[in-house]
């Protein structure tokens, strides 16, 4: 064992790895880039250099055959790196971009299921969107999807008119069925399911924000088949984006 060259790698590898992750003195927002690189670079060829020498200090030590014990202690050594990177450093560079604020709230989800004295039926669907931002915001209904057990008795797959909502001012989205009358709902079904995506944005234009719900409501029978059903929305699914 050399000590002389084992001590003056450990300490150009100490140099080393102070050049590249000591903390930076009060002026680092005014150093200029080229430097930064230079002591970065400066740093890792000493550390290097630093593991050589080390090396060389513990070459008499090494049992033999001497290549196979150094390859196994590098690779000790990466792997060691390696898993340190992987759970330190953050998994992207940059910083995430922050989220668009969200401008709008419901006011009210409105399932009209008249009753025609024998069954109900679907009529339409109602959604008010109230704008509570400080902007004045642009909104559009992107679709809206009504089913009954799965069986779909409204389905609107295209976006509607863009529409302008004032400060503190809402905007109702309403929708009936396409039918010459409304649809009837059979006596034995058990669910009504609701699915719809508002798109809306600021004027001037500051990004498009999404803004989507899943409803189911029951059909419970409480007071008996021969009175109106009792539907209380179940919100099952949301997101904004």
């Amino acid at each position: 064992m050399k000590w002389e060259y084992f001590g003056t790698g450990l300490a150009f590898i100490g140099i080393g790895v102070t050049f590249m992750l000591a903390l930076p003195p009060p002026g680092w927002p005014r150093m200029p880039p080229p430097l930064v690189h230079i002591g970065i670079i400066i740093g890792a060829t000493l550390t290097i250099i630093g593991a050589i020498i080390a090396i060389f200090g513990m070459w008499p030590v090494f049992p033999n055959p001497k290549i196979p014990v150094l390859g196994m202690g590098l690779t000790a050594l990466l792997f060691v790196v390696c898993m340190a990177w992987f759970w330190v450093v953050p998994e992207k560079s940059f910083p995430p971009a922050n989220p668009l604020k969200r401008l709008i709230v419901y006011r009210g989800f409105d399932l009209i299921v008249p009753w025609s004295g024998t069954e109900p039926k679907f009529h339409g669907y109602n959604i008010l969107v109230f704008n509570v931002s400080n902007d004045t915001i642009t909104a559009r209904q992107m679709f809206l999807n009504v089913d009954i057990d799965d069986v779909t008795v409204l389905a609107i797959p295209e976006s509607g008119a863009q529409v302008i909502i004032q400060q503190t001012s809402g905007k109702l989205f309403g929708v009936k069925t396409n039918a010459p009358e409304d649809v009837p709902i059979s006596m034995d079904a058990k669910a009504i399911t609701v699915k719809f995506e508002i798109d809306y944005d600021t004027i001037p234009e500051s990004g498009i924000r999404k803004s989507y719900r899943k409803f189911i409501y029951p059909i419970n029978w409480a007071n008996g088949k021969n009175n109106p059903p009792l539907l209380e929305a179940q919100n099952v699914d949301e997101w904004e984006k």
